[in-house]
């Protein structure tokens, strides 16, 4: 529960909100496009080769369009991370993200 409460600390404080993907390389026709938009967000790093590439995109509040995109093709996944601020947390999957939706109707 620890990292929750770090979470809601982090965001009382005014910080700028972010949700990291970090996921591998996926052989499916939508990867690259994927990949092309992961690379345009605020952080965006790659560690590893080979079959032990892993992709790490920060994504903003502002990017919450770009990072759904992304995640459509990556959630598949079951090596895909979820990190709010950095983090691993409690039903990323289940509650952040589909906040993250909510957000980007709003």
């Amino acid at each position: 529960m620890l990292p929750f409460c770090n979470t809601i600390g982090t965001v009382a404080q005014e910080n700028p909100f972010s949700i990291t993907l970090a996921f591998p390389h996926l052989d499916i026709p939508e990867f690259q496009r994927a990949l092309e938009l992961a690379r345009q967000s605020s952080g965006f790093r790659q560690t590893g080769d080979g079959a032990r590439t892993r992709y790490h995109a920060r994504f903003l509040a502002g990017d919450a369009g770009r990072l759904l995109d992304v995640f459509n093709v990556v959630s598949g996944s079951s090596d895909t991370e979820i990190l709010v601020d950095g983090q691993e947390v409690p039903y990323a999957r289940e509650l952040w993200i589909p906040l993250v939706r909510v957000f980007a109707v709003s």
